[in-house]
């Protein structure tokens, strides 16, 4: 709705005393109120239209996941009782949910400290201190609460805004509130706060005439963690030859917290050894296995085994034979059908910059890597020497990922780690890429679980 420019001044009730200094002022004011956009241009930026603010909404399915604090209130309207709810979580997607907080409904009141897990709700059983349930989900899903107030669109850019000190670019729009307000008598409005370094959204307010709907959500976050467990109970696992090594315990426990347990304690003994305990319902000896494993990765150009599979795989001196110093056989995956040949190593970790992990709609998951600028030029090389031969991506000398050289990997600097897979083997190599290296690959023991 455009404002008017018309706006009435009486000026004979203002003091003849007043400066004409101040009286200019004044009358500037009520035009840059009265008159201005809605919004202030930064210098050299464009004002966004709602293609923006619809593609931010659309990616919020193609996260890992995201912390959320989300509050809101319903006055009693008619047969429908007062709603009042302050709760905080984490969301991972596509169906991973912690909720924390305090729900009313009237006079009723609940303290909530739930997870909902592929649908079924886990709580928390203070007399026995251990987890229970696995009934259906009872609590609404802020991820799918947050989708309905959005689902209308229609979004009329406000302005370029700050939120918790991020530039982001502010958005109007109709919100969806049928659901909390069937008889529509809130007559809402609702304002969506898309960061410029993220794009994605960061706030989501809805707000109504006299005040009987306020709902508000604010995400950050993204990508920090890739699953969430349930605590169930304490287990145990000795990791040998650390050594006090500080740094190692350090990254050991990042990877812990990012495939969504909370935080292990761990305690140093004597010998050398750490004792971690992570709560959890379960862990298997191959996901500990790969967490202690240091991290490391090669790329390689790779050839297509032309001679019997079982006779390279039982002679290693076979495979260097047929295919120079240094080759080895790897199976992508461990896929027995999928036999690869590494012959010569054109990258390594120590080369490149940083990794991404993307979501895709189908749930899928691809990692990618880009290489440090300065090798950029030594990049350009390998593919003028190697396009569209076979590369193979190694981690921790398992076979992940089996592509082909492209150009435009200079042109995206980012190169496929791997592409289209589940999300926990996604996620636990991540885990290891993500930050630096450990020092060694460890052994562990799985202790007894605490009772």
């Amino acid at each position: 709705m455009k404002r008017s420019c018309r706006k009435e001044i009486d000026f004979k009730r203002i003091s003849r005393k007043v400066s004409k200094v101040f009286l200019s002022l004044i009358i500037i004011s009520y035009i840059l109120s009265g008159c201005s956009p809605k919004y202030a241009k930064r210098k050299n930026e464009v004002i966004p239209g709602e293609d923006l603010a619809f593609s931010s909404v659309a990616r919020i399915d193609s996260v890992l996941g995201f912390s959320f604090e989300w509050k809101f209130r319903r006055k009693k309207t008619g047969l429908m009782p007062e709603l009042k709810a302050e709760l905080q979580g984490k969301v991972s997607l596509p169906d991973r949910i912690f909720i924390n907080g305090e729900w009313r409904t009237g006079k009723i009141e609940d303290k909530i400290n739930v997870y909902s897990i592929e649908g079924k709700e886990y709580t928390y059983n203070k007399e026995t201190k251990t987890w229970e349930g696995g009934t259906e989900s009872s609590f609404p899903n802020p991820l799918e609460q947050l989708k309905l107030i959005l689902s209308f669109g229609e979004f009329k850019f406000e302005r370029f805004d700050t939120y918790n000190r991020d530039r982001c670019y502010l958005f109007r729009f109709k919100p969806n509130v049928y659901f909390i307000d069937p008889a529509e008598e809130s007559k809402a409005v609702g304002y969506l706060w898309i960061s410029e370094k993220e794009n994605l959204p960061i706030r989501v307010k809805v707000s109504s005439e006299k005040d009987i709907i306020n709902w508000d959500m604010s995400l950050s976050g993204f990508n920090s963690f890739a699953n969430i467990n349930v605590p169930f109970r304490a287990q145990k696992i000795r990791i040998s030859g650390i050594q006090n090594a500080k740094k190692d315990i350090d990254l050991i426990i990042d990877r812990f917290l990012f495939l969504g347990y909370e935080k292990p304690q761990a305690k140093s003994e004597k010998n050398g050894d750490v004792i971690f305990s992570v709560n959890a319902e379960n862990l298997s000896d191959s996901i500990i296995k790969r967490i202690v494993m240091r991290g490391d990765i090669e790329f390689f150009i790779g050839a297509w085994p032309k001679e019997p599979i079982f006779e390279l795989r039982e002679d290693s001196n076979l495979v260097i034979e047929k295919y120079g110093d240094g080759a080895r056989l790897f199976f992508e995956r461990g896929v027995v059908t999928k036999p690869i040949i590494a012959i010569r190593k054109i990258l390594s970790r120590n080369e490149l910059q940083s990794f991404d992990i993307k979501n895709d709609v189908l749930g899928k998951f691809s990692i990618y890597t880009h290489v440090k600028s300065q090798r950029i030029e030594s990049l350009k090389k390998i593919i003028e020497e190697h396009i569209e031969k076979p590369v193979v991506v190694v981690v921790d000398n398992t076979a992940v990922f089996i592509s082909f050289v492209r150009d435009t990997w200079v042109l995206e600097n980012k190169i496929p780690v791997v592409k289209g897979i589940d999300g926990e083997e996604s996620a636990i190599i991540f885990s290891k890429l993500k930050t630096e290296p450990l020092q060694n690959d460890y052994s562990f023991e799985l202790l007894n679980k605490e009772e």
